[in-house]
């Protein structure tokens, strides 16, 4: 009778503890909350919470909430875990000899994941210098600073098993980032290596005579010069003294006399465009230039104006100083185009000449002769008419002189000039 009241009472009293305290050797992570009752274990948490854990980075030591690590405490979860094992009298007793440990109640919301990407911590005294390799003429990068993000993983697996014992920094793995412009740098450079990836054949029209040079890789990147910015803006020019250099080298080794001041700001733009070409991607073999030295006149003489050019047998149409369009024309072979200033005159959708009995659309009259009683002018390649009234164009060769005096200009260049050109517009021509 007394065991049994003695087994009731231990019942009892069994029954009273488990609802009310945890088990003994019972741990929230590291910190042990033996005996602890269900309310007590919430201010534990609550204080947890409330410390600002240190994290250590190099030499520097940083301290952060909570909150500001996106980390929420899970007091609910926490009590559930601790008490679940109550409800059974065969734990109790094992737990005098067992350790019972639950991890800590830290709930990684996306906030975290979010503070990880933000963190980043820079090192070293100034930022990363790029450079041009002058020989190789590609970029290097010469690292002046080091930045470091956080392991995710590791700051996790840290935070939780130093859970309430932040009386002294932890120490969480850190990554290395790859800085941004080391990533763009591989892109940069294989554009390039594109521009000295092989030869560039250069066909120069010489006056009638055209020579052949083909620059190799090695007088390519010779002859090129290449700047960047920190942002790796990349600009590309040309060394003319360089291009000049190698052009009479090749041709040279070819057997052609040749003077020694070859390359004009036509070969420079031509050999530009190639380079700046390949740059972008396209696969430029060859370069059709000329040894024309350009335009006679530096853009000032009208805000905007025509200048032609006999022995180029070029026309340049200068707009606000610049040189706004370039083009091919022919000059007078039969009657010799006149040379001086002269302005527009008039302008006519078609002319027509009485002389040679051709059409001539987009018309320009600027100059008249007394000889020929008519206008000289400039237009587009004549054409005549088939009976059956079929425009036939006439046998005119841009680029060399075939006209009766007048400027031919291509078919489409003709009506960008007129567009261009108004009455009184003025004209240069030059032999």
């Amino acid at each position: 009778m007394k065991l049994g009241i003695i087994c009731i009472n231990i019942l009892l009293l069994f029954l009273l503890y488990s609802n009310l305290f945890t088990y003994p050797n019972t741990f929230i992570g590291s910190m042990n909350v033996s005996g602890k009752t269900a309310g007590q274990i919430r201010t534990i948490l609550k204080q947890e919470a409330a410390i600002h854990p240190k994290i250590q980075v190099k030499e520097r030591t940083y301290q952060y909430t909570y909150a500001q690590l996106g980390i929420v405490v899970d007091e609910d979860k926490a009590v559930n875990d601790i008490f679940a094992p109550n409800k059974k009298l065969f734990p109790f007793f094992q737990s005098f000899f067992i350790r019972h440990t639950i991890s800590p109640p830290l709930v990684f919301t996306q906030a975290f994941d979010q503070f990880v990407s933000d963190m980043t911590f820079h090192f070293g005294n100034s930022t990363n210098s790029v450079s041009v390799d002058p020989e190789m003429k590609s970029l290097v990068v010469t690292e002046n600073s080091e930045i470091y993000c956080f392991n995710k993983s590791d700051l996790q697996a840290v935070l939780l098993s130093h859970f309430g014992n932040y009386t002294h920094p932890i120490y969480p793995q850190f990554s290395k980032m790859t800085n941004e412009t080391l990533n763009q740098l591989g892109d940069v450079n294989k554009k390039l290596a594109q521009i000295f990836s092989h030869p560039i054949m250069m066909y120069l029209d010489m006056g009638g005579t055209t020579e052949v040079a083909e620059l190799k890789e090695e007088d390519i990147r010779e002859a090129t010069i290449i700047t960047t910015t920190p942002a790796l803006q990349i600009t590309l020019a040309v060394d003319p003294v360089a291009l000049n250099r190698v052009l009479i080298q090749r041709i040279h080794s070819s057997g052609f006399p040749i003077r020694d001041n070859l390359v004009t700001q036509n070969i420079q733009n031509d050999f530009l465009q190639a380079v700046q070409l390949r740059y972008a991607g396209a696969d430029i073999t060859a370069v059709s230039t000329t040894t024309d030295d350009g335009p006679n006149t530096d853009g000032s003489i009208a805000d905007k104006y025509i200048e032609v050019d006999i022995s180029q047998q070029k026309m340049y149409v200068f707009h606000n100083g610049v040189v706004d369009k370039t083009y091919r024309v022919s000059t007078g072979l039969d009657e010799p185009t006149p040379v001086g200033k002269f302005t527009i005159l008039n302008k006519l959708d078609v002319g027509y000449s009485d002389i040679y009995h051709v059409w001539m659309p987009y018309w320009m009259g600027f100059s008249y002769s007394e000889k020929l009683h008519a206008y000289f002018g400039i237009h587009e390649q004549p054409y005549t008419l088939t009976p059956g009234g079929k425009p036939v164009l006439d046998d005119i060769r841009l680029g060399t002189p075939t006209t009766g005096g007048c400027i031919a200009l291509a078919p489409g260049a003709a009506q960008e000039v007129f567009s261009f050109a108004e009455i009184g517009t003025p004209v240069y021509i030059y032999n």
